[in-house]
């Protein structure tokens, strides 16, 4: 097994680049769902405020009210378009990684980048088929195909 040339060590890197930000993806989206139920919860308590100080005239929506529900409900919006973007990102790389005639590299990265586990546990699946040395270049070679795919 050869070392990997200049160019194919720019596609893995370029590919490693893609991947890295999957492995938090999980953990944005429930960070984006927190702040939306919270801010439901602005949403809907806002109304709690006192105004018995206020002069009452009639059944009209105390001043800035409206444009604080609103502001409350664009960004909602705009935190479910980013959990679409992140969803669809997974999706992506998740299509490509199945995807790759690299099969068992392919499955290194899946380990390692979808599941959570480190490098060397990945590797580890795989330690009674062969040894770490041709694990790696599975890994290399299907990063090297990701890399030709998604990054060129």
């Amino acid at each position: 097994m050869n070392e990997p040339t200049k160019s194919e060590k720019r596609l893995i890197s370029s590919a490693r680049k893609y991947l890295e930000p999957v492995k938090t993806v999980d953990e944005q989206i429930k960070s984006i769902a927190k702040e939306i139920e919270q801010l439901r919860c602005n949403i809907t308590s806002i109304s709690a405020i006192d105004y018995s100080k206020d002069k009452v005239s009639g059944g009209g929506v105390p001043c800035g009210l409206e444009n604080s529900v609103a502001r409350f409900i664009d960004t909602e919006k705009e935190q479910r378009r980013r959990i679409d973007e992140l969803s669809e990102y997974k999706c992506d790389v998740i299509n490509t990684i199945n995807s790759l005639s690299e099969e068992i590299g392919g499955t290194m990265l899946r380990y390692e980048y979808l599941l959570g586990m480190s490098a060397k546990q990945a590797h580890s699946v795989f330690e009674n088929q062969f040894n770490e040395r041709q694990a790696m270049r599975y890994k290399e070679k299907a990063l090297i195909e990701i890399g030709r795919l998604k990054c060129q």
